[in-house]
């Protein structure tokens, strides 16, 4: 039975990438200097602005403009002409602490009593295609991006490249083989 299996996956520089890297860098300095804080932070990135928003509760302080400006920059966004770098954007914060009633349920002296939070839901599969138990496709989209940025960041060949890009790739499958063909 012949069937597609589609992948794909993007740079360093694609909005998605940055604000899940500004929010996960965020996240890293609060436990690097509260390993009791509790956030639950959600960036936003579009032409020239960001908007980090959510609650924290943490006995530190965190310059997270100066976080999200660092993750930017170190993206490649350094130049005006691409109409957001990190050096000039606007950075717009609504944080605010954690609620008392989220709080409770996640704070507990008894861990066997304390809650998660709120949850994300995702699904995965491992295979035997790849030697990290990817698929083969979403190997192949990653291996891509990572060529790409090396490109980029030598600044030799492909000059015009920037920092935001998506590869896709769609492999066929002829009775659960995999043929690697190119389309």
């Amino acid at each position: 039975m012949r069937h597609l299996f589609t992948s794909e996956s993007v740079s360093e520089g694609h909005p998605d990438k940055i604000s899940d890297q500004i929010s996960d860098a965020l996240l890293d300095y609060f436990l690097a200097y509260d390993g009791n804080a509790h956030c639950a932070i959600e960036t936003f990135v579009t032409t020239g602005q960001v908007v980090i928003m959510g609650e924290v509760r943490s006995s530190t302080y965190i310059d997270l403009q100066n976080v999200a400006r660092k993750i930017i920059n170190k993206a490649g966004y350094t130049k005006a002409e691409y109409q957001f770098d990190g050096d000039s954007c606007g950075i717009l914060t609504a944080i605010h602490e954690q609620s008392d009633d989220i709080n409770r349920g996640v704070s507990n002296k008894d861990t066997d009593e304390q809650g998660a939070g709120d949850q994300g839901m995702m699904f995965g599969y491992a295979t035997n295609e790849t030697e990290n138990y990817m698929p083969v496709s979403l190997d192949l989209a990653h291996l891509i991006m990572r060529t790409l940025s090396d490109i980029r960041k030598e600044g030799k060949e492909m000059t015009y490249l920037r920092p935001d890009a998506k590869s896709q790739v769609t492999i066929e499958y002829l009775n659960s083989a995999a043929l690697f063909l190119v389309r």
